[in-house]
């Protein structure tokens, strides 16, 4: 997630480089060594992203992790979710979270995005299937949202995905050296491409809010022609998005 959010490329040459390269990461860890979490870890990565921002001027909260649409959750705890989601996207802060990878079928998007307040990013890559076969956008989550205790102040929680971007086979930083790349897929993979272009707009534009940004990023997204529950407002354009804004 980092190197597709602020890679700078360098052991390629700059051929595998982020979308918004040397930007500043505050990373926060919440699932374990297996990749397994909960969302009472979550909670506590959102506790301590209040606590930080206290000393840190973090504007872009990317949130590259899923929960199934089937998890027995906690409703008192999904509501804790929700209103820290609230005070931190009232506060300024730019949220961007992963459709999560349940798909294709209808209200199948992460009870993480579905929130109002958070911009859920799903994956399409027009065709695209890579080595593998499959493409992300054959089990992307799918809107609309479910709704359950997701109502927002800011936005419409049902009508989801708001944006896509590549998701399949996607380059990116290794942590298993001698090996420098490693390919992924998922919806995870597609979420920090909408944050790295959030945070180049912020860089041509440093007093937009929140609010501002999220609108740019759907207005000047491309559509694919697939229904809303499918793309949202469309494909991630970063060129659109920064030289029409």
């Amino acid at each position: 997630m980092c190197g597709i959010l602020a890679g700078t490329g360098i052991a390629s040459g700059e051929k595998y480089r982020g979308i918004a390269p040397g930007c500043t990461l505050v990373c926060g860890k919440i699932l374990d060594e297996k990749g397994g979490g909960s969302l009472k870890s979550l909670l506590k990565g959102l506790q301590w992203i209040v606590e930080v921002r206290k000393t840190l001027p973090i504007r872009i909260l990317n949130i590259s992790v899923e929960m199934g649409t089937d998890a027995k959750l906690d409703k008192e705890e999904l509501k804790l979710m929700h209103e820290y989601f609230e005070y931190l996207w009232e506060g300024g802060m730019l949220i961007v979270a992963a459709a999560g990878n349940h798909g294709p079928k209808p209200m199948s998007i992460s009870p993480i995005s579905e929130n109002g307040c958070c911009i859920c990013v799903g994956c399409h890559d027009e065709g695209f299937v890579g080595k593998s076969g499959r493409s992300c956008s054959d089990y992307c989550g799918r809107g609309p949202g479910k709704g359950v205790l997701a109502m927002s102040r800011t936005d419409n929680p049902l009508k989801k995905p708001d944006i896509v971007a590549p998701g399949t086979e996607i380059v990116s930083c290794s942590h298993k050296m001698p090996h420098y790349y490693v390919s992924k897929s998922g919806t995870s993979m597609a979420t920090p491409m909408v944050s790295g272009a959030s945070a180049l707009f912020m860089q041509k534009y440093p007093e937009a809010t929140n609010n501002q940004i999220k609108r740019c990023l759907l207005s000047s997204a491309r559509d694919l022609g697939e229904p809303w529950n499918v793309q949202g407002a469309g494909m991630l354009s970063v060129r659109k998005l920064l030289q029409n804004s």
